[in-house]
């Protein structure tokens, strides 16, 4: 997955001949095809924007992240009618029932426990505790095994002294950060088959307009978890331009799905259209990734 990282303070952007043009202060100091481009996350501030860049940006739907502060994004622009199947998709996923949506959301539990127990093999931890948890889960998850399991999970992966909180720096803001890595493309697969991503399974929050990209990434979490836990990441350390890098290249690695070898990016696609696939047929055929090393 290609993104553009915008970082530096007072740049303008603009499109020219298919490429985009990055500036500062008149002079060019940027400049690659739109093409080869997947998404573009702005985390510098006074960036301008020309309105041509905006529109090309829809029709290629290229999403345009833009983060405040610890990387958070704060607003995408994205294009809203991609899918020349929109209004059909949008009543398959309206009509969907609430089992139906419930047993997603298990399904979708059930995967996120499972991948975060992998995380915990690779600290040494045999987390059979996570494997029974697993079993736990019910349909809608009624008894919030979800919570349980998290409660149990960061201080195993990040130390006694981790507490996950969005506004710290250090872990806190490397998970911010991959996590909108993910997010971004979440979204970007749900817009471009036609699903609306304000409207979720579980996650239902009237200010975020963003819930089923939030309900689709529970699984792959534990993906930019072990990312970071490889990084050998620590609360004093700073983002710094060569972690981004390291972090938006998670998206190439590769990953077990439906029996295949799958990039990330890849897996986030088949998702998507599994789950399109499950409001049509009015079942849960939804499916999500693992990891290669699975001790499950």
């Amino acid at each position: 997955m290609n993104i553009l990282e915008i970082k530096t303070n007072d740049i303008f952007l603009s499109i020219s001949r298919g490429f985009i043009v990055v500036k500062c202060k008149r002079e060019e100091v940027r400049k690659e095809p739109l093409a080869d481009i997947d998404a573009i996350i702005v985390s510098g501030f006074g960036i301008r924007y020309s309105h041509n860049l905006c529109v090309r940006l829809c029709e290629m739907n290229i999403p345009l992240i833009l983060c405040g502060k610890n990387y958070i994004p704060v607003g995408y622009l994205i294009s809203h009618c991609s899918n020349y199947e929109f209004t059909g998709r949008m009543n398959i996923q309206l009509d969907a029932s609430e089992a139906l949506k419930k047993r997603i959301w298990q399904t979708i539990i059930k995967k996120k426990i499972r991948n975060q127990r992998c995380v915990l093999l690779d600290n040494g931890d045999y987390a059979k505790d996570f494997a029974k948890l697993i079993e736990k889960v019910r349909s809608g998850d009624p008894d919030n095994i979800e919570a349980q399991a998290a409660v149990r999970y960061w201080k195993r992966v990040f130390g006694k002294a981790f507490n996950r909180d969005f506004d710290e720096p250090g872990i806190n803001a490397f998970l911010n950060f991959g996590y909108a890595i993910i997010r971004s493309c979440a979204i970007r697969y749900c817009i471009a088959f036609g699903l609306l991503p304000s409207i979720g399974l579980h996650h239902h929050n009237k200010l975020n307009p963003y819930c089923l990209a939030d309900d689709i990434i529970e699984p792959y979490r534990p993906f930019v978890d072990r990312k970071i836990f490889t990084m050998h990441v620590g609360n004093e350390d700073e983002l710094n331009p060569l972690h981004k890098k390291e972090l938006a290249d998670l998206c190439n690695e590769r990953f077990i799905m439906d029996g295949k070898r799958l990039t990330l990016e890849h897996c986030m696609k088949q998702t998507v259209i599994s789950l399109v696939r499950s409001f049509k047929e009015k079942k849960n055929t939804i499916q999500f990734p693992e990891f290669y090393d699975k001790r499950t």
